[in-house]
């Protein structure tokens, strides 16, 4: 039975374990259409930096003991009917030169050579066959040097001058002075290490047209991510080793794979759903891969996955899994998350404990959920965490010292009052934060005061304050200087920072609105209303003043009335939630 994933010494093997006896070939065949080798070998060739990047992998797995194997990029072949070989689609430029890294390993180390006649060139067969895979004739050519002019000059009658040669020369004098650095001992080592636990994965396709395909993955250039290397596990292998489906036709297993690829392709549209992925993977650069290792933990939830890592560590771990097992837990994972966003309740409590401020939860802290026995349990374990969370000292929140908690507030007032689900991305993508009401500095960003600014002013600063603020302001201009005394003023005074002077604005409208009184910040919200934009509903409330059931005052202004009253029925809200809130945990 073929393999997905084979190590470089099954990659080059004709035994049961190898990738050619799997698919009854005696070689891989580079064809003609395929472009010339053309790794480079100078510091940021991708010679170079494949040698590297193996040493990396080899250092690693030596100083943490742990089986690290390290992924190379996938291969693609392509497997002929009545013929012998398996034809290299895309990887050539790989296997050519893992079949020069081991040719050398095999000269230095005095090895048989794995590689040895395993690439069928059709342009450079004898070159691979008279001088790379013979040890006499590798001891020559690491003897001599490239001639600018002629090439490689073999003997004194027999000079070779292409690219192809070129580059594999290179290639060679390369790897030979990278390995001449390791000791006998670590080189030993480092070659099981090559052989054993590098591993490439391999694509192999049928009934295509070969030169079309090749050209169709070298104008894209794109290498599959983990989860589209994933998903190409989980099509062939439950394609493949479930046992109704052996005995089948190609083609029977072939729409065994169209379905579940359908599924799987249904899957990935959702979690790459712009509401979705904001809401549940905002962490993940591919939102598939946060989406998978949600899935992973759901089988085993003490791992955590890099996603930058190149080891492919979420790839082995699926790899090893039963396919049943997998095919549950990916289909259970997205019903549940789907379920969950979709209702409102759970998406409110759920959203609250993601977007606070400075949250640390992610969908991965709730996998144990995954298997409450009904919704209102997992409601019921949603509300005991917003409640730990959940400021208690309310009193002498303000500005300066806790803008932490009293964001924490006014997003609970706005999601648990609510019936409907709570735009999460919006309120992210706009990056909803907390905004004075009264402005802090009133003649800030050349703003100019009206008499009724100044009035406001007035009224707002303490008694020891007053008498110095109405000489500043009859000025007809103000220094600097000036500007600070009563800004500091206003901030003694104790309401500018008080939670009753706090709501939540869009990062644009607070750019926008800089330092405009109350009347200019209300036209442009009930602006954004008419505009059907998305505001918090207690922003809403704080615009309109229907906040206020009684003496909402001058609609045009936010006064000290305004404040006080504001904050008291904040903290009379915060309260009234909670009490609700414990009353729901109780009655559960």
């Amino acid at each position: 039975m073929a393999e997905l994933i084979y190590n470089v010494k099954n990659i080059f093997s004709k035994d049961a374990q190898g990738c050619l006896f799997d698919y009854n070939a005696e070689c891989y065949h580079i064809a003609a259409y395929q472009r010339g080798y053309k790794w480079g070998s100078d510091n940021n060739g991708a010679v170079t930096i494949l040698l590297q990047d193996l040493l990396i992998a080899f250092s690693k797995r030596d100083v943490s003991s742990k089986n690290l194997d390290y992924y190379l990029q996938y291969i693609t072949l392509k497997k002929q009917e009545r013929k012998i070989h398996l034809e290299v689609i895309d990887g050539q430029q790989r296997l050519t030169t893992l079949s020069i890294l081991l040719s050398v390993f095999s000269y230095i180390l005095g090895e048989s050579n794995q590689a040895s006649g395993k690439l069928d060139y059709a342009v450079r067969s004898n070159f691979f066959d008279e001088y790379i895979y013979k040890k006499e004739s590798l001891a020559l050519l690491l003897t001599l040097d490239w001639n600018k002019k002629k090439g490689l000059e073999i003997d004194t009658d027999t000079f070779i001058d292409n690219q192809d040669t070129y580059y594999i020369f290179h290639a060679i004098k390369k790897c030979y002075s990278f390995l001449e650095e390791f000791s006998e001992i670590d080189l030993l080592k480092f070659y099981q290490f090559v052989l054993n636990h590098v591993l490439i994965i391999v694509n192999v396709v049928e009934n295509v047209d070969s030169e079309k395909t090749f050209s169709n993955f070298h104008s894209t250039s794109v290498a599959l991510t983990e989860s589209e290397l994933i998903k190409a596990l989980f099509v062939t292998k439950y394609a493949r080793l479930k046992e109704e489906h052996r005995g089948k036709t190609f083609r029977e297993i072939n729409e065994q794979r169209l379905l579940l690829g359908k599924r799987w392709d249904e899957i990935e549209n959702w979690v790459n759903n712009k509401y979705i992925k904001s809401f549940y993977f905002r962490q993940s650069k591919d939102p598939m891969f946060g989406f998978l290792n949600v899935v992973a933990n759901n089988i085993n939830n003490k791992l955590v996955f890099n996603e930058d890592s190149t080891h492919r560590e979420m790839f082995n771990f699926f790899n090893i899994q039963e396919i049943e097992i997998m095919q549950e837990k990916l289909y259970n994972t997205f019903w549940i998350l789907k379920d969950w966003y979709n209702d409102p309740i759970l998406h409110n409590r759920f959203g609250y404990l993601f977007f606070y401020k400075k949250s640390k939860f992610t969908i991965n802290n709730f996998i144990n959920e995954m298997t409450a026995s009904s919704k209102e349990t997992l409601k019921n374990e949603l509300l005991k965490k917003i409640l730990d969370i959940l400021p208690l000292d309310l009193e002498d929140s303000n500005y300066e010292g806790n803008t932490d908690s009293i964001h924490q507030i006014l997003l609970a007032i706005n999601l648990f009052n609510t019936k409907d689900k709570f735009d999460f991305y919006s309120y992210v993508e706009e990056n909803w934060t907390l905004e004075h009401i009264f402005p802090q500095t009133p003649e800030g960003k050349k703003n100019t005061l009206t008499e009724n600014d100044k009035t406001y002013i007035i009224e707002l600063v303490g008694d020891a304050d007053k008498l110095k603020v109405e000489k500043v302001l009859k000025k007809k201009e103000r220094t600097p200087e000036d500007k600070e005394v009563y800004t500091d003023a206003l901030k003694r005074s104790g309401f500018i920072h008080s939670i009753g002077n706090l709501c939540l604005l869009s990062n644009v409208d607070n750019i926008l609105n800089g330092c405009a009184f109350y009347d200019e910040k209300r036209f442009k919200i009930l602006n954004r209303v008419k505009s059907a934009k998305f505001i918090p509903p207690h922003t809403i409330e704080i615009f309109t003043k229907s906040i206020f059931n009684i003496n909402p005052g001058d609609f045009t202004r936010w006064n000290r009335a305004n404040i006080i009253d504001h904050k008291q029925i904040m903290l009379n809200r915060i309260i009234e939630l909670r009490q609700n809130l414990e009353k729901l945990v109780l009655k559960s």
